[in-house]
């Protein structure tokens, strides 16, 4: 029988007991404070995505189809011939503007929005009724008692109606934007607690390893078998602790990668559910956010005074598109571009061409002949970018809806959001140019945009006071 410990070594004992127990507490604290916020943060994640975001969309939505019903209003009172094609168009507008509304209101309501709500509402009906009675005054009483109506009534509450949604839109951004900073916060506050758990655990590692050597050389004669044994404990413990350390280094550098962590380290399965769930819901937010910004993003007033080189553009994602394609098989390849510059944004011509690109590569197909061609040309005041693809074409049915939102056609895959190309049209036109598509069966499709042309003397000196740019009509297709 081992001899009893000295008093010294039996405070150690307990010291190291205490060490322990409290190395185990700081990561089981770790643990609870790393499901909290994972819990918080996909609260408020959820928050976004399941109602601030759909309710921005839809009232953008609302706030698009009010303006088109002013403008059709307009139409169908100044323009007789046009009435019956005009009067369709009217209903379906005033139709997609009450859709908008509902969708909007049947939507969870963040605490405080429902006088907004309510607001956007009432200025909405008393939009509709205007309009309709406009329309009623055209066929009843004439053109002039419509026109009074129209300015009298049809105008001021469109304002009023456009007030009202453009309120509630900035008052979803603001909830949303609070619920982001919320999460940053939460975020912040976690990585501080997480990395002070760790310097705690590292200084009880060391107090436990300090601990057990004083206790092993007291008793290094009479109690080596005990010695062992603690040693073996000691290595253990630091092996744990490393893993602690190594586990929460940076938890929550983002929300998702808080989420993973809880579980890897989880055993309960209906907590590991709603963990998934989270994950999943953060990666699907991810991805509609970036389609609808985007998408939102290209509605937006392009700087009257941005300027890029789509030379160097080219060049550019040409580069950062060829690791994509040589995988795949295709031949990416740009001709030589002319040395002009574009009325747009360098962010702005990269998603432009970088859309139409990624397109051509992933919906190649089988083609035998695997090759998509970059062209940039000049004709007067405007550049026109083609991509060229030599893959199986795009029914010719189906062509004037390839630009429309979220359309996903089978014959050209029907994964995504079906925003790309939608992007690519709101973007072009809102800096003034246009969009377009050929295609034949078995072929291959050719997509293009226009930008307008930006002058400078950086052009003059790249092309000569005598030299000139190509044209369209100059190029052989």
């Amino acid at each position: 029988m081992s001899p009893p410990l000295p008093p010294g070594n039996a405070v150690s004992g307990k010291m190291l007991s205490l060490a322990f127990a409290a190395v185990v507490g700081s990561f089981l604290v770790t643990n609870l404070i790393v499901q909290r916020s994972s819990a918080a943060v996909g609260e408020l994640s959820e928050g976004i995505i399941y109602n601030s975001a759909p309710s921005i969309e839809r009232l953008a939505s609302v706030r698009r189809s009010v303006l088109e019903v002013e403008l059709l209003l307009t139409r169908f009172i100044h323009e007789p011939m046009l009435r019956p094609e005009l009067g369709g168009s009217l209903e379906t507008a005033l139709a997609q503007v009450e859709q908008g509304m509902r969708e909007y209101l049947i939507l969870p309501s963040f605490p405080g929005e429902q006088s907004v709500r309510i607001g956007a509402e009432a200025s909405w009906l008393r939009f509709d009724h205007a309009v309709r009675d406009a329309r009623a005054a055209v066929e009843a009483e004439g053109d002039a008692k419509a026109s009074a109506l129209f300015k009298g009534e049809v105008e001021p509450l469109g304002r009023q109606t456009l007030e009202a949604i453009t309120s509630a839109i900035e008052y979803n951004a603001v909830r949303g934007r609070e619920m982001a900073e919320r999460i940053h916060e939460t975020r912040r506050h976690t990585m501080w607690l997480a990395n002070g758990l760790n310097a705690f655990c590292g200084i009880l590692a060391v107090a436990v390893a300090w601990l057990l050597y004083r206790v092993a050389r007291a008793r290094r004669v009479l109690f080596d078998a005990h010695t062992k044994s603690l040693e073996a404990r000691a290595a253990e413990l630091e092996q744990f602790a490393g893993r602690v350390a190594h586990d929460i280094r940076n938890p929550l550098s983002a929300a998702r990668l808080a989420a993973e962590i809880v579980v890897r380290k989880s055993s309960d399965e209906v907590a590991l559910g709603n963990i998934q769930r989270i994950i999943r819901s953060l990666s699907r937010a991810d991805a509609i956010t970036g389609a609808l910004l985007d998408f939102a993003r290209s509605g937006a007033r392009p700087d009257p005074g941005a300027r890029t080189e789509p030379r160097a553009a080219v060049e550019d994602l040409v580069s950062g598109f060829s690791a994509e394609a040589e995988q795949l098989g295709i031949e990416l390849h740009a001709e030589p571009v002319p040395p002009v510059l574009a009325a747009c944004s360098t962010g702005a011509y990269l998603s432009l061409l970088g859309n139409l690109v990624r397109n051509a590569i992933k919906y190649m197909g089988d083609a035998p002949v695997r090759r998509v061609t970059l062209r940039v040309m000049v004709e007067g005041g405007m550049i026109r970018t083609e991509v060229r693809d030599t893959g199986p074409g795009i029914a010719s049915e189906i062509l004037p809806s390839l630009f429309e939102p979220y359309f996903r056609g089978q014959a050209v895959g029907a994964d995504g959001l079906g925003l790309g190309l939608a992007t690519v049209k709101k973007l072009a036109e809102g800096h003034g140019g246009r969009v377009g598509v050929t295609s034949e069966r078995g072929k291959g499709s050719t997509f293009w945009f226009e930008l307008p042309r930006a002058g400078s003397s950086w052009e003059r000196s790249e092309t000569g006071n005598n030299a000139s740019l190509p044209r369209p009509s100059d190029v052989q297709h």
